[in-house]
């Protein structure tokens, strides 16, 4: 009999392996060896990291480009409108907006006052209406 038969008191069996080394899904790249059979990031701030920067971000892809087109628009407005001080309003070509890459489509709100159609950014508002046949952007502030 050996040593290790009398000791252990059964047959030699090799030692537990540990689970082999992984490495975050986070996108670090660090390699990590896991305590569990399950665990797939090195801490919990990878797992946030993943979370927030991974999932949740392809989850609001669409919103977050909406906003950010409002929030271009909005910026938009706001150069008109400050350009011209000590007004009540602001006329501007509508060709002169599109260049400045103002998107008519989106707005986050609409409404009708005698048959005139405002719409709504965050801090401005506007009517479209023709000059002579020119097409023009009247913007007033919230």
């Amino acid at each position: 009999m050996t040593i290790d038969k009398r000791l252990t008191g059964g047959p030699i069996t090799p030692a537990p392996r540990p689970i082999a080394e992984r490495i975050c899904i986070c996108g670090c790249g660090h390699s990590f060896i896991p305590s569990r059979r399950d665990k797939v990031y090195l801490n919990n701030q990878h797992a946030n990291y993943g979370y927030n920067h991974g999932k949740r971000k392809s989850k609001n892809k669409n919103r977050i480009s909406v906003e950010k087109i409002l929030l271009k628009n909005d910026n938009v407005l706001n150069k008109h409108y400050k350009s011209e001080r000590n007004t009540k309003h602001v006329d501007r070509h509508y060709a002169i907006l599109k260049a400045d890459g103002f998107k008519f489509g989106y707005h986050i709100g609409k409404s009708e006052t005698d048959s005139i159609e405002y719409y709504y950014t965050y801090n401005y508002y506007y009517c479209i209406f023709f000059l002579d046949n020119i097409k023009m952007i009247k913007i007033f502030k919230r």
